[in-house]
């Protein structure tokens, strides 16, 4: 097939243009940031012309863009889209209505909420890894010199304006959403964020902001919903590591550094496709607690972690717990106190860490290859 690839500079663009060459496709890849998700003259205009110039059998982008499949639809062309972020944007579902588009998902749960919402072509699909390149990434003495930990973590900490919201509402509604960070914190497995946000709430909410601090601008519901779920993934993460870092030797790379973390070594950042494997590789232990907006999909960072046959150290998510086995191919706790005392036992027991590591890289290889979830994509979008 001839297909035109639309890519914002995802990381796992590459990766996906390399199976589909190998699957004999000729590939275009199209690299542009547009300045609007909904409209951008110049890129409209661009794209419009390659449609039109040459005959693709599909488009492919790595998540969704309104402005491409607004484009595919006009011209009858199937857009095909695999999204990997969380949570999708409620102002980018007028555009999943197109008949042209053939929308991938990694999270389950979110899959089911869009289709619920009426006639969506949106299929659930795991995120794949490409342990072939991963495989090809040399360790050397320098590397383990450098990276070599009892426990590791890339990531955000999700810095949020959640508390300058509360600052303005009344004591009833602080409180009111303290309970949910509060409780959210302790539950894994199953988010209820959304179902405890009501319209009045957010109507309380942005009565007091523009009576108060003279804010214009709307707070949406949905901005509350991810600001409470970065705000939980914040208080998690920082939780966790001062205390296994109370315990253990653990490096940190983020481009923050919070003072709670100054007994942390701070490592810097890490980069995704020269640095991040060879420290999931050599840490003993590679803790990724999953973004509370995720409600049930495996994220991108955790299969690399475990295509670079590295330890992963996860909080519970439901279909992390579907697809691997706990203590066999990965390591899950369901509270901070479980997290501590996992890494723990397994930080003592080398043969069995290094045999979950083992587990772990043989399941992914297996069932999260590309060449697989592929062919799975052009089936359901009808061009196989």
């Amino acid at each position: 097939m001839n297909i035109l690839l639309y890519d914002i500079g995802s990381y796992t663009q590459s990766d996906f243009i390399y199976f589909l060459r190998k699957s004999g496709h000729n590939c275009k890849n199209l690299l542009y940031k547009c300045t609007n998700l909904y409209h951008d003259d110049f890129f409209e205009y661009k794209f419009n012309k390659e449609l039109s110039a040459l005959l693709y059998d599909c488009v492919i982008s790595t998540n969704f863009s309104p402005i491409v499949a607004k484009l595919c639809y006009k011209h009858k062309l199937k857009y095909i889209s695999w999204i990997y972020d969380s949570p999708i944007n409620t102002e980018q579902i007028k555009y999943f209505q197109f008949p042209t588009n053939h929308i991938f998902h990694f999270d389950r749960i979110q899959v089911e909420q869009i289709k619920s919402l009426g006639n969506i072509n949106i299929y659930h699909l795991p995120l794949a890894v490409n342990t072939e390149r991963l495989n090809k990434i040399l360790i050397t003495q320098k590397d383990i010199s450098a990276y070599t930990c009892d426990i590791s973590f890339i990531g955000q900490f999700y810095n949020t304006p959640l508390a300058q919201i509360m600052s303005v509402q009344t004591d009833y509604d602080k409180g009111y959403i303290n309970a949910i960070l509060d409780s959210q914190l302790k539950i894994y497995g199953y988010n209820f964020i959304e179902e405890l946000i009501t319209d009045e709430l957010i109507n309380r909410f942005n009565q007091r902001l523009h009576s108060i601090s003279n804010v214009s601008e709307e707070l949406s519901k949905q901005g509350l919903i991810y600001n409470i779920a970065k705000q939980i993934t914040h208080t998690e993460r920082l939780a966790l590591l001062t205390l296994l870092g109370q315990l253990f030797q653990v490096h940190y790379y983020a481009t923050e550094t919070p003072p709670v973390l100054s007994h942390l070594k701070h490592q810097g950042s890490a980069k995704y496709f020269t640095e991040m494997p060879k420290i999931f590789r050599l840490s003993k232990l590679n803790l990724n607690p999953t973004l509370k907006s995720i409600q049930s999909g495996i994220p991108l960072r955790a299969l690399d972690i475990l295509g670079s046959k590295g330890v992963l150290l996860s909080n519970f998510q439901p279909e992390l717990a579907e697809y691997f086995t706990d203590g066999v191919d990965v390591i899950m706790y369901d509270s901070i106190e479980s997290a501590l005392d996992k890494a723990d036992f397994y930080l003592k027991n080398d043969a069995i860490r290094q045999q979950i590591a083992l587990n772990g890289y043989n399941n992914v290889a297996t069932n999260f290859a590309y060449p697989e979830k592929i062919n799975y994509i052009f089936k359901t979008a009808g061009l196989s």
